[in-house]
């Protein structure tokens, strides 16, 4: 019997060390464009044109452009002059190419 409670008890605290901090990616990201187009081969979306985005982490309007991995769920936005988080954003001292990396899910968006 002690060595059952003794099981349970490691059992119980190896989960709670495994739990990453994700966030729910139970709701579909809204999303509007000019122009979309899709690469089904690599499953990747591009919008273009006054591309806004709605996530229940990220929010931003009236970018250049957004190119979606949909195997990965990262997004990179160009020609992007505010957006919200609800999260931590980490800036790049060496970013040149003025552009946020975010990951659907995480509460982390990169300022590149």
């Amino acid at each position: 019997m002690k060595n059952l409670l003794i099981a349970v008890a490691l059992f119980m605290s190896f989960n709670s060390f495994a739990q990453e901090g994700k966030v729910s990616t139970d709701k579909k990201p809204e999303f509007k464009c000019t122009t979309l187009s899709y690469d089904p081969s690599a499953n990747i979306l591009e919008l273009i044109g006054e591309v806004s985005f709605k996530s229940e982490i990220l929010e931003f309007e009236n970018a250049d452009k957004m190119i979606w991995d949909r195997d990965s769920n990262e997004i990179i936005v160009t020609g992007l002059n505010e957006f919200t988080i609800d999260g931590a954003i980490q800036f790049s001292e060496t970013g040149d190419k003025k552009a946020l990396r975010y990951t659907i899910g995480e509460r982390i968006a990169y300022v590149e």
